[in-house]
């Protein structure tokens, strides 16, 4: 009976025993499948070699990339399939490492079926067991590091090149700026980051906005700025680009240039062309032109101008008593003298020889045209010394004429003003005016 009871046991032990294995063969053929679905689709180039680094399995993805099939790699070192002989001996110890460490990291060179240079970053991993297999994982990066090269270069260019760059995020606040921008040594440069191109070098905001409200025109904006430095107030070219992302503002791009050695060498040659040498006045040219601008202006805001026509009495006798050198100073004190007793928005000039012209705008009626008058005379006689025993007081005649009362023009204005100086000469008794009074003294 105990015999009749184990044999059906024994039969359902095996059904169950076989029914299990046939369900754990499904499945680890389901996971195999799985597995071998994994290997297949990933993105990622996959590649399993033996310890001796020979390709065992090779996915889709690294067909893709390499460019050769599984069937012409597997059986294949991968170190001879697919490294320069440049970068083996790196790769070598990078799979030793995987080897004896379990996992290694490297980016690379690869050759590819058609002999293309390759640029790939691999995880190296060590499976567990005795074989001793490795599984590669490779991504190509050459597109990337080509990227990151260029980016490396742009900025190795922004920092050694000689003009100063500043760059701003999208709202104009300034994010960096390169080694020639602090070699300017600009007063306020601590502050530079976070701070909108505007307020820093602009000084207010709304001057850089009126700037620009031109980039919907043209994306590029020039001029000048002035900014202090420890060596003083230098003067900048500077150009603002607006950059565009899709329509889209991303940033300004700041490009300076220290012109300040070129901006007082124009300044100088401006003076010297606008000026009397000798006096420091302006000349004739300059006066023809001031005059026409303030001819406009006059007639828009329906003011008046006065000229006053200066020739100084007598000049000859000093250049013949005390030589060209005394009648030199006595022009250039004149000059200054005059200047002194003026608004800084009048014009002095050099009209020639010994004579001068002084342009008032804005003349308010008969009285200030007298005490204009009176203040160039008085200037005009302040003692010159020519040394400790010479003193020289200079007298001159002097013309006033009116715009648009006496003329309407430039030349017209001018003649007349000169014509009001002769007639005032005549007037006068030639026997008892005053010349220029020479005194000695040992006094000064």
């Amino acid at each position: 009976m105990f015999e009749s009871l184990t044999l059906p046991l024994l039969i359902a032990v095996l059904a169950l025993w076989v029914a299990h294995s046939i369900f754990l063969n499904r499945r680890l053929s389901e996971s195999q499948n799985r597995y071998r679905q994994f290997f297949s689709d990933s993105p990622v180039a996959l590649i399993l070699i033996d310890k001796k680094y020979r390709i065992i399995e090779w996915n889709q993805s690294a067909e893709a990339i390499f460019g050769w099939s599984a069937d012409n790699a597997v059986g294949e070192s991968i170190i001879e399939f697919i490294v320069p002989n440049f970068d083996k001996a790196h790769v070598n110890n990078v799979l030793q490492k995987a080897s004896t460490e379990g996992i290694s990291y490297s980016k690379n060179y690869n050759i590819t079926q058609h002999s293309h240079e390759i640029f790939c970053e691999w995880r190296n991993r060590r499976l567990d067991g005795e074989s001793g297999d490795i599984l590669c994982m490779a991504q190509d990066i050459t597109l990337s590091q080509k990227t990151l090269d260029e980016l490396s270069k742009r900025s190795s260019a922004l920092e050694s090149v000689g003009d100063a760059i500043v760059y701003t995020d999208s709202k104009g606040l300034i994010e960096f700026a390169n080694p020639s921008f602090f070699a300017l040594e600009l007063n306020d440069h601590v502050e530079l980051y976070g701070t909108s191109i505007g307020n820093y070098f602009f000084k207010d905001q709304h001057t850089f906005n009126t700037i620009r409200s031109q980039f919907a025109i043209h994306n590029t904006w020039r001029g000048t700025v002035t900014k202090g430095s420890k060596s003083g107030e230098k003067v900048l070219s500077i150009t603002i680009t607006a950059i565009y992302r899709q329509k889209r503002l991303v940033s300004y791009i700041v490009n300076l240039h220290d012109i300040t050695h070129i901006a007082s060498h124009v300044d100088d040659l401006t003076y010297r062309v606008q000026h009397d040498p000798l006096t420091g006045a302006t000349n004739r040219a300059t006066l023809y032109d001031r005059l026409e601008h303030a001819m406009n202006r006059s007639k828009r805001h329906h003011e008046k101008i006065a000229l006053y026509f200066i020739d100084l009495n007598d000049f000859k006798l000093v250049n013949d008593r005390y030589g060209h050198e005394a009648g030199d100073r006595l022009l250039q004190n004149v000059a200054q003298n005059i200047r002194s007793c003026l608004r800084n928005s009048d014009t002095v000039c050099r009209y020639g020889g010994d004579e001068f012209i002084v342009m008032i705008e804005e003349v308010k009626g008969e009285d200030h045209l007298s005490s204009i008058q009176n203040a160039i005379q008085t200037a005009i006689s302040e003692p010159i010394y020519l040394d400790e025993r010479t003193t020289l007081y200079a007298k001159a005649s002097i013309g006033v004429a009116l715009y648009p009362d006496d003329a309407d023009d430039s030349e017209a204005l001018i003649k007349a003003a000169d014509t009001a100086m002769y007639i005032a000469k005549k007037e006068k008794n030639f026997n008892a005016r005053e010349p220029i009074l020479c005194v000695d003294s040992h006094n000064h």
